[in-house]
Order: structure tokens, then sequence, then C-alpha cells
């Protein structure tokens, strides 16, 4: 590489007009004196885009060194900036390039959005365990009442989205991390930007930065010390115990000297929303269609109140109740046992017993997790004998690894993660799968599988068995593509537990942790905050249960106090409706009181229309406060009809506003409670707005014409 012959002044005055957001706004990429980038555009500006690595030489004995485009600007040349199609590449050139590598950020324009990627070219091999393809930057947009949406980055230990103000003094101290993606945006208007990783295959990522509370200019919110991270880590972000694991750049390409970042989404819309559904529509990897046959998965699953006690009677009389119920929308259903241990006979009478009332079954798996804390234990399988010591995942000194979960502080409770490369445990999950398949099952829920997404590996050293693999999401890539290739579309694949990605091997995700009873609002949070994975697969809110009450299990002295905050039987079923996934009872059917509930509230043919159309509403706004749950929400059915949910998730009576300029009813002069199918007149109480007095822990779920 040599330095750039082309005048400086022409370079610093770059423009890149054909790099746009939208059809009417254009994005100028600029390079300035100070070797940095700059981005801007009618709605945000970046005044310097710096992106930074670690750097292992493996050449040399030093420790390794990180480089950055813009602090390291005495050993590289003038960036040059050329254009390729739609590609714009700025390229970083060493000044000593015999040991310095060469930096290439690739801005890709793709109309509504572009993508911004790192490429790093080494004269030696080198491997890093962290690129930013964004470094230490600030960020300000129009707009007001910003605000930025907190992505967890699994759905376990009770992980809540978070909306955090970008006016608040103490956010400005405080360093904030999303996983994988962040909206910045509005609340006023809903413009915004929106931030986000495209691949999952061997990095973990995120975003991570300040609110800039301090000299902006009017009408403007920003953050600062923004990085965009390959490489996210840390016990908090990503339940890691151990630093991210290194890749080598062997990995990423046929020449040995060559290693690229993950490519990030970056656009800015006119409402953010519409920007988080467009990222999750570019992933790179798609999600399969669901199986031959499969419309909606509905019926019965066994976690909702018999759990480890679930016989096989219990299934056989919930497919006698869902039988019933085939006529308002519960035709084919799904009879899905849980954790439980099922014989291969027990198997085949489930699905003898589904198959004859014209239904599905279902099984269980948790393939990545050991529930015991004997190690010397032994397990054979594939004619190789094991003992669950050498299957486990350890640290760096070669020590197991107790699994981060929501149990963890539980003396009495150990719980181990499986190196998903080791052949013995892929041995083990690949056999009970083709189990389950030959005995006819529909639909498999692999759970607990955020635990093969942990760094470490089941070696002696920590590193995993197969040594091609550096990392722990390319672990977790690496035996749930196996199996996902055994099963061959031939069952609904369902995640429980899990990173929110990858998901590209599933057809459903659980959308958050458990809540199976009447804390609906914890729910209705994953979907305030989750909504948009909808374009991706299937969201599954958990079962709808009716003749249990707690939101978690407590002792019985606290279950009056627990039991304050449980929504009404009809809150429980829009709670599903409103997903526009799964939609699964969860009650003992062998109890009469039970069945007589199910066939009330899960009966009514309109609602169930409605959760039959496969489409999850979306929030009209944010919550008010850190992680509780917006009230409205709505939808504008792609199949026709305009719906509102509107739910009180306070015990005692409550009146809730909604200005409909601001939902896609605009306009709307009555509406049909969905529910009882009574008609009704909007009242107005201001221009645009109206309420609706809710009695408490209850909802109202509205058709509009």
């Amino acid at each position: 590489m040599h330095p750039p012959s082309a005048p400086l002044l022409a370079i610093l005055l770059l423009t890149l007009s054909a790099l746009t957001t939208s059809a009417e706004v254009d994005l100028d990429l600029k390079i300035n004196a100070d070797h940095s980038i700059s981005l801007s555009s009618a709605l945000y500006s970046i005044p310097s885009i710096c992106s930074s690595f670690n750097y292992d030489d493996s050449t040399t004995a030093d420790d390794p060194v990180s480089f950055n485009t813009c602090k390291d600007h005495d050993q590289f040349y003038k960036p040059r900036a050329h254009r390729v199609n739609a590609k714009t590449h700025v390229v970083h050139a060493p000044k000593d390039a015999k040991s310095i590598p060469t930096i290439r950020q690739t801005f890709h324009d793709h109309g509504t959005h572009f993508t911004l990627q790192v490429h790093v070219d080494s004269p030696n091999s080198f491997k890093t365990n962290e690129m930013k393809v964004i470094d230490d930057a600030t960020m300000e947009v129009e707009g007001v009442d910003g605000k930025a949406l907190l992505v967890p980055f699994d759905n376990d230990i009770i992980s809540m989205y978070q909306s955090r103000d970008l006016d608040n003094h103490a956010n400005n101290l405080l360093q904030m991390t999303s996983a994988y993606v962040a909206p910045f945006y509005s609340e006023e208007t809903r413009s915004g930007v929106v931030i986000g990783s495209l691949e999952h295959t061997v990095w973990k990522t995120g975003v991570k930065f300040h609110a800039k509370t301090l000299r902006l200019k009017d009408g403007t919110f920003g953050v600062h010390k923004l990085d965009v991270i390959a490489g996210l880590n840390g016990l908090e972000e990503t339940r890691d115990y151990i630093p991210h694991g290194w890749v080598s750049s062997r990995e990423q390409s046929d020449r040995a000297n060559h290693l690229a970042s993950p490519a990030f989404f970056m656009g800015e819309f006119d409402d953010w929303r519409d920007g988080m559904e467009l990222y999750a529509n570019s992933q790179v990897k798609k999600n399969p269609e669901m199986p031959e046959g499969v419309d909606n998965v509905v019926g019965w699953n066994s976690w909702g109140v018999t759990q480890f006690g679930t016989t096989l009677e219990n299934a056989v009389a919930a497919s006698e109740a869902m039988k019933t119920l085939e006529d308002v929308g519960f035709e084919g259903s799904f009879i899905d046992f849980d954790a439980v241990n099922l014989s291969f006979e027990e198997q085949s009478k489930l699905v003898e017993t589904t198959s004859e009332n014209g239904q599905n079954a279902g099984v269980y798996a948790a393939p990545w997790s050991y529930f015991s804390d004997d190690l010397d234990a032994t397990v054979m399988c594939g004619g190789e004998t094991y003992t669950q010591r050498e299957l486990v995942k350890k640290n760096l000194k070669g020590e197991p690894m107790k699994a981060l979960d929501k149990r963890i502080n539980v003396p009495s409770v150990t719980n181990y993660a499986y190196d998903p490369t080791h052949p013995g445990v892929l041995c083990m999950a690949i056999d009970y799968v083709e189990e389950a398949l030959d005995a006819g099952m529909k639909l498999i829920k692999i759970d607990f599988i955020n635990w093969g997404v942990m760094e470490g590996g089941s070696n002696s050293d920590g590193s995993h068995y197969e040594d091609s693999v550096t990392t722990g999401m390319a672990a977790y890539n690496y035996g749930m593509e196996k199996i996902a290739e055994v099963i061959d579309n031939r069952m609904v694949i369902s995640l429980s537990m899990a990173p929110t990605f990858p998901n590209h091997f599933a057809h459903a995700r659980r959308i958050g942790c458990d809540q199976m009873y009447g804390g609906v609002e914890f729910t209705m949070n994953q979907l305030w905050g989750g909504w948009w994975q909808k374009e991706m697969l299937t969201l599954d809110p958990d079962l709808i249960v009716f003749n249990k009450n707690e939101i978690i299990d407590v002792p019985s002295v606290l279950k009056p106090f627990v039991n304050g905050f449980k929504m009404d039987s009809r809150s429980r079923v829009n709670k599903g409706v409103v997903h526009g996934g799964f939609y699964l009872a969860g009650d003992d059917m062998t109890n009469s009181t039970s069945v007589e509930l199910t066939q009330k509230y899960l009966g009514n043919e309109e609602v169930n229309k409605i959760a039959l159309l496969g489409e999850p509403f979306r929030a009209v706004s944010s919550p008010e406060r850190i992680v509780v749950a917006p009230s409205v929400f709505e939808l504008d059915s792609k199949k026709g009809g305009k719906y509102l949910a509107v739910f009180n998730y306070n015990p005692k009576s409550d009146i809730i506003r909604v200005d409909l300029a601001k939902t896609v009813v605009n306009g709307a002069k009555s509406y049909t409670d969905v529910w009882t199918g009574k008609k009704y007149d909007l009242v107005f109480v201001a221009e645009d707005a109206v309420e609706f007095q809710l009695r408490g822990a209850s909802s109202l779920l509205m058709q509009f014409e």
C-alpha cells in the first residue's frame, strides 16, 4: 500500500452523496484533517468514525497491542477513499507495512440503510478478541425527548428490555450496554437511528454508550463514548466468566492475513420501529419456513402447572380438552411434554393419542446443559464412555464452570454447561433428536441453550474440543446447526432460554423468561422491546394458565402480596393474542375446573382469529419507567383489520389515555370489543385523544373498522 496521490484537499471535501438512508436524505461521508471520518445526514451527525481492534501477531512474543485508525494516525498515511459500485472503502495504509496491518473501513449502501465493516490485512497471521467498528464516537440526533432501547443478551435471569432517557444527567455518567443492536430515537417524533450487528457466527456483539447531556444544540439529543463492538464480553453483558475467545485471521478467509469484523447495520428512520423491523429483516442468515402442514402452533404444554410431575395421563387429558376447541382455532393442536423424561414407549403412546385426535406431539431437550454437581458420573453414547467432567465447559485454568442462570444463588443447585463441539455431547443430543423423530414428534422445545454460548470449552485449558472453534458463539453455532441438520425441518424448532442471536436454525423463540400466570406486564415488556424479532421467527409469549396465579413459586405467606399483581383471565389470553405466535394452554387438564376455564377463555372464536393472524402487535409508545411495559399496543394487519390492545397493569381501576393520532386507528369514531362483540362510539376528551376506564388488572382488545 502506498501513500495517497490525490490532493489532500479533495479528500477532505469528499462527499459520498450516493450513501443514503432514504430516498429523501443524503448521507455525507467526509475524511477530516485529523484522519477521522465524519458522517452526517438530515437527522444525525457523527464527527469522528474511528475503528480499532486488539492485535496479536503470532510472530512476536510481545503482548497484544491495539490499533486505532484515529489515535494511532502517526503510524498510518492519510486515509484514501475509493468507491466500487455501492461500496466505499476508506483505507488506512501503514507506514511500516512489514509489521503493522492495513485497516479498511467499508461502507456499503443498501438504499434504505448502510452497513459498516472493518477489514484488516497483515503481513503475518494474527488474532484478535475485540474489534470496534466504531470506537469512542459522539453522535447527535435531531429531535427531543431522546431515548434508547437496551436489548438483553438473552432471555434468562428475568432479563428485561430497558427504556433509557438520553436527557438524564445520571446516564451521562453511567455506561449503558445493548446487546446486538441499539436504537436511539425521539419519543415525540419517533424518528431515530438504529445500529446493530447483522452477523452472529463467531462474535458476540453489542453497543455501549453514555448519554450526552452537555453542550448539545437546541432540538437535539445524543450519546458519547459510543462503541460498536464485536467481542462484547462480561458477566453482566454476556454471562461470561472468562474473556471473549480469540479469532484467528485464518478462520475468516483463504488468505491467512485477512480478517473482517461482522457487518453492522446503520440507518436513520422516520419511525425507529420500522428501522428495527428492517434491521431484523436484513440479517445475513435467514430462518426456515415452518415445516410443511404447520400454519400455527396452538395447543398445550406441560410446564404451566404439572411441570416435573407431568404424566402421560396429563398429556392425554390435555389432548382431549384441546380437541373440544378445534372448531374455534385449535385444530391440529400440539400437545407438548416439557422438562420430563419420557420413555420411548411413552413418547410413542402420546404420538398415537394425538394422531387419533388430529393433533401433533412435542418433546423437550436441553442439549447444552448438565443439571447435577456429579462430575464423575459417566455416560455412554456411540459406543464411547465419557465422564461428565470431560464434557462440561472449563475456564482457562481447567476448572469446570457453573452456568449462570436464574438459579445461580440456590446453593443446592449446580448447573454446568456442555461444550457443544464435544463428540460425546453431540452424540447425546443427536441420539435424542433421532429418537424423537422416530417416535413421530412434530415439535421440539430446546431449552437453556444460552449456556452453550458461554466462553470456555471442554479441554483443560478452556478451549473447545473442536480446535477450529475458538469462541462461545462459534461453538453454539457449531452445535445448533448440527441439530437443525438432523431435524431437517421435520419438527418445529422452538427455542426457550436462548440468546437473541443467532436464531437462523429455529422457527420460534420464547420472547422472554418464564411467565405463565398473572404477571402479564413482564411479558408485555418483552413484546415492547422485542416485537421486531417477528421478522425472523415466530414469537412465543409463554403459556396461558388460568388456575394458578403466582408469577413465581413463593412461600404461602408471600402469595397474597404476589397475587396482588395478577391480571385477569382475559388479559392472560390477550397477552398471547398480541404476540401473534405460539398460543398454548398450560393448565392441568385432569382437573375439571381447569378444563372449564380453558374452554371458556380460549373458546372465543373472534379473539382466537386475531391470535391466529400470526402478526404481533407493537407498542404505541415507550414505557414511562425503565423496565415496565407500556399500556397500548397496535396492529395494522396485512390481512385486513386494525386493532388496539390496552392494558391496565395496576391492581386498581385506572384511566388509560390514548392519542389516536399516533396510532394506526387515527380517524376512527367507534370500535368493537372483540371479547363481547359489542360496538362502542369513541368519546374524545381532547383533539384526537380518548380515554378508556379499565378496572384493576384488566385489558381491552378492540377492533376498528
